[in-house]
Order: C-alpha cells, then sequence, then structure tokens
C-alpha cells in the first residue's frame, strides 16, 4: 500500500513538472514571436455611429460608413499607413435629411500618411490623428476653425469655386442645395489580427466643422450643431486585397469584402 501510495505522488509531480515546463516554453515562445507582417495593400471601411442635431429636423442617430484604400508599409513593428478616400456615405437616420459628399470633395482630400504600430500579439493600434479640410491652420490640432469665408486660411479645397469643401444637402425632401464647410476630424483605431487577413476593432472619430457658406440661408447655421459619437457602435475593419487594386475594384468588391 505504502508503495502504491508514494508511485501515485511521483505520478502527480511528474505531470505537475511535464505542465510547469510547458508553461515556460510558451512563455518563452510568447516572448519571442515574430512580428505578423501586415505590409501590402489593404481596403479599410470605418463605421462612425453618432447621434447630431439637425437644423429643421432635430435629433437623428446618424452612421457614416467610410471605405478607403490603405498601402501599409512596415518596419519591424512600426507601421505607415497611407491611406486614400474610395467613398463615404452618410445615413441620417431619417428620410428627412440628406447629405451627400461629392466625388471632388474625395479627390481633394489626397493621400494621408498616418502612424501606426503592431506587436508580436496581433495587437494593432493607430493614435490620434488629425486631419484638416477646407482650411490651412499654423497649428493643426488647436488653432479654431474659421468661421468666414473671407478669412485668409479658407482654402477652395476641391476647386469648384466655392470657398471650403462643399457638401450636398437635402431638408424635409423639398429644400436642397450646398452647404460651403470647413472640418477638423481626428480618428483612432484599436484593434486585433482576427485572421492574417483581416485586422478589425473600434474605430473612435472626433469632428468639428463650421459652415461658412450655402446656397440658402436655411442651411447657414451649423449643420449638424451638435455632435455625440456612439463608440460602442463604432468599428474599423482592414482586409488584404490584391496590391494592383484601384478603388473602383475595391468598391465593387465592397460587399464580397465586407459582407452586407
Amino acid at each position: 500500500m505504502r508503495q502504491q501510495h508514494d508511485s501515485r505522488l511521483l505520478a502527480r509531480f511528474a505531470t505537475c513538472l511535464a505542465v510547469a515546463s510547458l508553461l515556460v516554453v510558451g512563455h518563452s515562445f510568447g516572448a519571442h514571436a515574430a512580428t505578423p507582417d501586415v505590409s501590402g495593400l489593404w481596403t479599410e471601411r470605418q463605421v462612425f455611429s453618432e447621434i447630431a442635431v439637425l437644423p429643421l429636423v432635430g435629433e437623428v442617430a446618424r452612421t457614416s460608413t467610410i471605405v478607403l484604400r490603405v498601402t501599409i508599409e512596415q518596419t519591424a513593428s512600426a507601421l505607415v499607413l497611407r491611406a486614400t478616400y474610395c467613398a463615404t456615405e452618410i445615413d441620417n437616420g431619417s428620410p428627412l435629411a440628406m447629405s451627400a459628399i461629392p466625388d471632388a470633395f474625395l479627390a481633394s482630400l489626397g493621400e494621408v500618411v498616418i502612424a501606426a504600430s503592431i506587436d508580436e500579439l496581433g495587437h494593432f493600434a493607430q493614435a490620434w490623428a488629425t486631419e484638416v479640410r477646407g482650411c490651412r491652420l499654423a497649428d493643426p490640432e488647436i488653432d479654431p476653425l474659421p468661421t468666414s469665408p473671407n478669412d485668409p486660411r479658407v482654402i477652395d479645397q476641391d476647386g469648384d469655386g466655392k470657398p471650403g469643401l462643399t457638401v450636398h444637402v437635402s431638408v424635409l425632401g423639398i429644400i436642397s442645395g450646398d452647404v460651403y464647410v470647413v472640418q477638423r476630424v481626428r480618428t483612432r483605431l484599436d484593434g486585433m489580427i482576427v485572421t492574417p487577413d483581416r485586422i478589425e476593432g473600434l474605430f473612435e472619430c472626433t469632428s468639428e466643422q463650421v459652415t461658412i457658406g450655402a446656397t440658402s440661408p436655411l442651411f447657414l447655421s451649423e449643420l449638424p450643431s451638435r455632435i455625440d459619437p456612439v463608440a460602442a457602435n463604432s468599428r474599423f475593419e482592414l482586409v488584404r486585397v490584391d496590391p494592383l487594386w484601384t478603388c473602383g475594384q475595391i468598391l465593387a468588391e465592397q460587399a464580397r469584402i465586407f459582407g452586407p
């Protein structure tokens, strides 16, 4: 009986030693795991949810969906994202208010260069990045946006002969026209690699917009007058695509790439 008891103790000790060895080996492997290679061409979909207050309409739940073509350059864990806007769609949450971003608006944004990082565990992070649109600021982070089309900082960024950037709007289904805006948009991404060709995570965005002109006095108020982000419903996806694809090919395949 004594020998049987000792044998059981030795067996348990051997099992514990084997588990401990596996934990040590696993920890060592994690510490020396290679950083995933995410270099190449990707497409990104950003979905931004917010509560906005629109003139003549009131409070709405608004969703903006942005599709980008993104080239990722990688040096160890450091990334450089070179992003081009392919499309932006705005669902104002009400048939009484519609907004449309013209192609000239998107084309004028050019290539946006943003720093990011990826670690050996697949954690992807892009720190806050700021874009100023429709004007030039000495300090893009803190200078106030212009409030007048005569402000010398305002530029005709989309080249349509109007100050700032032009957005098409329609209210109540009977009043439509254009507003001329300047914007400051700040974005941050935080996610994980879910497959070698897909990264998903949280999308954070803050935006400021000033209407500096409009085709109708009804649109001269801030549009929208208030924006409250809904972080829990704001997400991003990065999906690797063919390195030769253009924005046109990405948009043609977006339903297959991202799903409905």
